[in-house]
């Protein structure tokens, strides 16, 4: 199980980027929307789904190709 939970260096840094992308543009369109708490939260909630949807992905592909 605990396998399962541990990130590769380059996930981390997938993950990483993925936050700070997330962050940011949440960040921007909260600034235009006048609600920069919520969507700051909702992109770095969304950049770590999205990242780690895209490792796994990746690691999908490297086993199955």
């Amino acid at each position: 199980m605990l396998e399962k939970i541990m990130l590769t260096d380059k996930e981390y840094e997938n993950l990483a980027k993925g936050i700070a992308i997330g962050v940011g543009v949440g960040i921007i369109i909260g600034t235009i929307f006048d609600n920069t708490v919520l969507f700051f939260a909702a992109g770095g909630v969304l950049g770590i789904v999205s990242s780690l949807i895209y490792s796994k992905i990746k690691e999908y592909k490297e086993h199955h190709i």
